[in-house]
């Protein structure tokens, strides 16, 4: 048995978090303090904060690129690898050849949810439904794609008798909730060369200009 064999349960691993999101309804919250000085003589006078910079979309796709099938980004498949039908996926790559009876695939699905959620609560949300199914998540080091902040976890798990290692990263934008998914055996050798792959498609990637 392969992934590419099995396109629904791959769709479905893939995307239970995400669609953990839209049923729960996640909205974003914040809150705000402050600091309660000790006496009137010594009271602490804030300083002039910065501004995080508003972090800027990249548009520039390489040649080479694949486009998503809603058009909102484009990416370059790694060597060898093909695109593959694995709804509701709006892309999804396949590599060569199976590695420990699983077939390394990536997949990205989109989402609307309303109202759109900060990105660490859809991480969380997203963690919690898999955890709920008896999941161990492990964070992964925060990062950019396309430009954009990016946050997501890895873990193992066992399907139709083969284990996985499977890596999901979100981004929100556009209110729009990306889940970027890579699925291989979980063996070291395969998860190395996920890793790697998952790495020269997130360092292609280029969101389309409106």
């Amino acid at each position: 048995m392969t992934a590419s064999n099995s396109p629904r349960m791959s769709a479905r691993l893939s995307t239970a978090g995400a669609a953990a999101l839209v049923l729960t309804g996640v909205a974003a919250c914040s809150s705000s303090g402050g600091t309660t000085p000790t006496s009137s003589a010594h009271v602490s006078v804030p300083t002039t904060v910065t501004a995080a910079p508003t972090p800027t979309p990249s548009t520039s796709a390489p040649d080479g690129s694949l486009t998503s099938s809603d058009k909102t980004f484009s990416l370059v498949a790694p060597t060898g690898w093909k695109k593959l039908t694995a709804k509701p996926a709006t892309l999804a790559l396949k590599a060569p050849k199976p590695q420990d009876q699983v077939t390394t695939n990536f997949n990205v699905v989109v989402q609307s949810p309303q109202p759109v959620p900060a990105l660490d609560d859809v991480v969380t949300q997203a963690e919690i439904a898999w955890r709920q199914q008896g999941v161990h998540i492990k964070d992964k080091p925060d990062r950019t794609i396309g430009g954009l902040p990016a946050r997501g976890y890895t873990f193992d798990r066992k399907a139709q008798g083969a284990e996985f290692t499977q890596t999901q990263y979100f981004v929100v934008f556009r209110s729009h909730v990306y889940s970027m998914t890579m699925t291989s055996a979980s063996s070291s050798e395969a998860s190395a060369g996920a890793d790697q792959a998952l790495s020269a498609i997130f360092s292609t990637w280029a969101w389309k200009q409106r």
